[in-house]
Protein backbone atom coordinates (compact mmCIF):
# COMPACT_ATOMS: atom_id res chain seq x y z
CA UNK A 1 0.00 0.00 0.00
CA UNK A 2 1.48 3.35 -0.73
CA UNK A 3 2.98 5.34 2.40
CA UNK A 4 -0.46 8.09 2.35
CA UNK A 5 -4.24 7.26 2.68
CA UNK A 6 -3.39 3.39 3.35
CA UNK A 7 -6.27 2.66 5.05
CA UNK A 8 -8.48 3.95 2.20
CA UNK A 9 -6.36 2.18 -0.08
CA UNK A 10 -6.32 -1.28 0.91
CA UNK A 11 -10.51 -0.79 1.95
CA UNK A 12 -11.21 0.07 -2.01
CA UNK A 13 -8.94 -2.68 -2.91
CA UNK A 14 -11.12 -5.07 -0.66
CA UNK A 15 -13.94 -3.95 -1.92
CA UNK A 16 -12.88 -4.39 -5.51
CA UNK A 17 -12.17 -7.84 -4.70
CA UNK A 18 -15.60 -8.70 -2.75
CA UNK A 19 -16.60 -11.40 -5.40
CA UNK A 20 -13.01 -12.57 -5.51
CA UNK A 21 -12.52 -13.37 -1.76
CA UNK A 22 -13.24 -17.04 -0.48
CA UNK A 23 -12.52 -18.90 2.50
CA UNK A 24 -9.73 -19.58 0.39
CA UNK A 25 -8.06 -16.41 0.10
CA UNK A 26 -5.01 -14.93 1.69
CA UNK A 27 -3.95 -11.56 1.35
CA UNK A 28 -0.12 -10.69 2.28
CA UNK A 29 1.55 -7.18 2.06
CA UNK A 30 2.85 -4.29 3.42
CA UNK A 31 -0.41 -2.72 4.47
CA UNK A 32 1.89 0.80 5.59
CA UNK A 33 -0.70 0.52 8.55
CA UNK A 34 -1.02 -0.54 11.83
CA UNK A 35 -4.43 -2.72 12.18
CA UNK A 36 -4.49 -3.47 16.13
CA UNK A 37 -3.01 -1.50 19.67
CA UNK A 38 -0.53 -3.94 19.72
CA UNK A 39 0.80 -3.37 15.98
CA UNK A 40 1.94 -0.05 17.22
CA UNK A 41 3.98 2.72 19.10
CA UNK A 42 1.46 3.67 22.07
CA UNK A 43 1.82 7.31 21.28
CA UNK A 44 0.39 6.55 17.48
CA UNK A 45 -3.43 6.89 17.35
CA UNK A 46 -6.16 4.89 15.57
CA UNK A 47 -7.55 7.12 13.13
CA UNK A 48 -11.21 6.91 11.40
CA UNK A 49 -9.60 5.68 8.47
CA UNK A 50 -7.92 2.22 10.65
CA UNK A 51 -11.34 1.81 12.06
CA UNK A 52 -13.17 1.83 8.57
CA UNK A 53 -10.31 -0.61 7.14
CA UNK A 54 -10.84 -3.15 9.96
CA UNK A 55 -14.57 -2.72 9.57
CA UNK A 56 -13.90 -3.91 5.97
CA UNK A 57 -11.93 -6.40 6.67
CA UNK A 58 -14.52 -7.58 9.65
CA UNK A 59 -17.38 -7.68 6.86
CA UNK A 60 -15.27 -9.93 4.64
CA UNK A 61 -14.59 -12.44 7.07
CA UNK A 62 -10.91 -12.03 7.28
CA UNK A 63 -8.80 -12.36 10.67
CA UNK A 64 -5.16 -11.60 10.79
CA UNK A 65 -3.38 -14.43 10.69
CA UNK A 66 -0.21 -13.25 12.51
CA UNK A 67 -2.36 -11.62 15.35
CA UNK A 68 -4.66 -14.91 16.09
CA UNK A 69 -1.44 -17.21 16.18
CA UNK A 70 0.23 -13.94 18.47
CA UNK A 71 -2.17 -12.71 20.42
CA UNK A 72 -0.05 -10.52 22.45
CA UNK A 73 3.44 -10.08 20.76
CA UNK A 74 4.57 -6.63 20.45
CA UNK A 75 7.00 -7.05 17.26
CA UNK A 76 7.33 -4.77 14.48
CA UNK A 77 8.37 -5.00 11.13
CA UNK A 78 8.56 -0.86 10.54
CA UNK A 79 10.39 1.72 12.04
CA UNK A 80 9.79 5.38 11.42
CA UNK A 81 12.85 7.92 12.02
CA UNK A 82 10.95 10.94 11.72
CA UNK A 83 8.33 10.09 13.75
CA UNK A 84 9.96 7.63 16.16
CA UNK A 85 7.55 4.98 16.34
CA UNK A 86 7.53 1.71 14.93
CA UNK A 87 4.19 -0.69 13.76
CA UNK A 88 3.81 -4.18 12.25
CA UNK A 89 2.55 -3.30 8.81
CA UNK A 90 3.53 -6.33 7.10
CA UNK A 91 -0.01 -8.38 7.25
CA UNK A 92 -1.37 -11.62 6.20
CA UNK A 93 -5.31 -11.71 6.29
CA UNK A 94 -7.50 -14.88 5.57
CA UNK A 95 -10.46 -16.69 6.31
CA UNK A 96 -10.80 -18.17 10.00
CA UNK A 97 -10.56 -21.62 8.09
CA UNK A 98 -7.25 -21.19 6.37
CA UNK A 99 -5.46 -21.19 9.66
CA UNK A 100 -5.13 -25.09 9.64
CA UNK A 101 -2.46 -24.50 6.95
CA UNK A 102 -0.48 -22.00 9.32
Amino acid sequence: APNTAAPRYIKQILLELKREISPNTIIVGDFSTPLSALDRSPRQKINKEILDLICTIDQRDLIDIYRTFHPMAAEYTFFSSPHGSFSRIDCMLGHETVLKYF
